[in-house]
């Protein structure tokens, strides 16, 4: 189990820099976009496109990390006040729900970028990206996210260890 998480840790940290130079090439693109859009009246064509795309890899593979630190928004008001036993229990309730709901949407965004690379799938746009980029953006965050999840049910499961209540998996 340590070389598994040790292994989850390490590409979800990579992910998470990797959602913190698309954040930063968000903000000066834009910038740049509008500087050139409103000074020099000639904005970009690509922009708003590669920006659209980086936000979808925001918001789905720096979760991993996310999860893993404890960051996420949840509500633990009822796991709090439950015993180290009970805690235990929901962390693998909620852990196996978790690898469930990623492994389902793993699944399809491997099937959606496959079938978009199959039929050679393009943005109309005069960028003309690839749609299978995006929509392989999808497996890539959901399982690692699902990975999370498993070590997630692991470390509740422990005899020991309760599961983390406070902003964890709850």
């Amino acid at each position: 189990m340590r070389s598994l998480d040790r292994l989850v840790h390490g590409v979800s940290l990579l992910l998470h820099a990797g959602g913190a130079l698309a954040l930063a090439f968000i903000m000066v693109t834009i910038g740049y976009d509008a500087l050139m859009r409103y000074f020099f009246a000639r904005a970009t064509s690509w922009s708003m496109e590669v920006n659209a795309f980086l936000l979808v890899y925001l918001a789905l593979v720096p979760a991993s990390e996310t999860l893993r630190r404890g960051e996420q928004i949840g509500i633990g008001v009822m796991a709090e006040l439950a015993s180290p036993a009970v805690q235990r229990v929901l962390g693998v309730i909620v852990g196996l729900v978790g690898v469930v709901f990623c492994a389902a949407l793993t699944w399809r965004g491997v099937l959606m970028s496959h079938d978009a690379y199959a039929y050679g799938e393009r943005v109309s746009s005069s960028f003309g990206t690839p749609m299978w980029i995006p929509y392989a953006l999808i497996p890539l965050g959901f399982s690692v996210l699902g990975l999370q999840f498993l070590l997630i049910i692991l470390e509740a499961g422990g005899p020991a260890k309760a599961a983390k209540v406070d902003g964890g998996a709850f």
